[in-house]
């Protein structure tokens, strides 16, 4: 088990560490594990660590919007939110282009996080998992200490970017256009960027 400091002269350190396994990582928000979704191996392990069934979309970090229309369904005023509100603490879920181990019921949640950090390393590897770092029963920290109390040393490497905001990102699922959490940023937002309002 190794702990670095969230700096962008470790990134080579943090590839080469999710090419082996899960990796927590800062976000803007919360911790979150970490691997590329080109790995059907890593990806399974998130889920194995975190002790829970892949039922709902799940989170996947993007570099960019160009990245997003590679992978999701985007019409006009999903690229309008993406536009204005991207990046930041938004997860928008959106229908997938695609079949894939990290596809489920055809839906994806995208996002583009302001963390440069997590934007170096997805142009380094491509779209990465950026699932919760805690297991099951357990509720996610912004402090890297209860992280590694819960993971121990079943995670390899640990990036420690300090205490985080510790609020979750909004969830926006625009294929029902429903709110399913609200973050830092509100449905009136999200609503009033879809229609190109702001």
């Amino acid at each position: 088990m190794t702990v670095i400091k969230a700096d962008i002269a470790n990134i080579q350190k943090i590839v080469d560490a999710m090419r082996e396994g899960p990796v927590v990582i800062p976000t803007e928000t919360l911790y979150a594990l970490a691997v590329p979704i080109s790995s059907k191996s890593g990806f399974d392990a998130v889920y194995r660590l975190k002790g829970v069934r892949m039922q709902s979309a799940s989170p996947i970090g993007f570099y960019g919007i160009r990245d997003m229309e590679k992978f999701c369904v985007m019409d006009e005023g999903a690229k309008n939110i993406v536009r204005k509100l991207m990046p930041g603490p938004l997860t928008l879920i959106l229908k997938s282009k695609t079949e894939a181990h990290w596809v489920v019921n055809g839906r994806i949640a995208a996002r583009i996080s302001s963390s440069l950090l997590v934007r170096e390393i997805i142009r380094r590897v491509g779209p990465i998992t950026l699932v919760g770092a805690n297991i099951r029963g357990f509720r996610s920290s912004s402090e890297l200490g209860e992280i590694m109390k819960q993971f121990g040393e079943r995670i390899r490497l640990y990036v420690n970017g300090g205490e985080l905001k510790g609020i979750p990102s909004t969830i926006y699922d625009y294929t029902s256009k429903k709110m399913l959490r609200e973050g830092p940023i509100t449905l009136k937002s999200i609503k009033e960027a879809e229609n190109g309002i702001r």
